[in-house]
């Protein structure tokens, strides 16, 4: 397992189609953790003021992570949730790894109202159609 990350991530800000994709992938470390959440942030809060935008969420790619970096994947579901920001609607892609899948099945359920707040579907297509 990587210790100082293998992780990419991006944030998408479409402002045609009014979709904000926030992209992660990889082995992540507890740096790149938090880099993401800040990043998440910086974004969410631009493109959320007014509440017209659907927020997706694309982790598939992420691997199985450490206890220590567990942490941080559970304060970005907690983003994911926030009240802070004002998204039409949420989804989250289910992961590749089932592994993955469950700890983030599992952490979510330590966040208030995520389970009302996000949606877990397949694909990015499945999402647009939800809509």
């Amino acid at each position: 397992m990587a210790i100082n990350g293998t992780g990419v991530f991006s944030m998408d800000i479409d402002k045609e189609s009014k979709v904000f994709t926030a992209f992660a992938e990889g082995f992540f470390s507890m740096e790149q953790g938090i880099a993401f959440c800040e990043d998440f942030t910086k974004a969410a809060l631009e493109c959320s003021k007014y509440g017209d935008y659907i927020m997706i969420v694309d982790a598939q790619g992420v691997k199985p992570s450490t206890p220590q970096v567990a942490e941080a994947l559970g304060n970005a579901l907690a983003l994911y949730a926030s009240d802070e920001f004002k998204f039409k609607k949420r989804f989250m892609l289910n992961c590749a790894s089932s592994i993955t899948q469950s700890q983030a099945v599992r952490l979510s359920k330590n966040v208030p109202g995520f389970n009302t707040k996000v949606t877990f579907v397949d694909t990015k297509e499945d999402a647009l159609k939800e809509i």
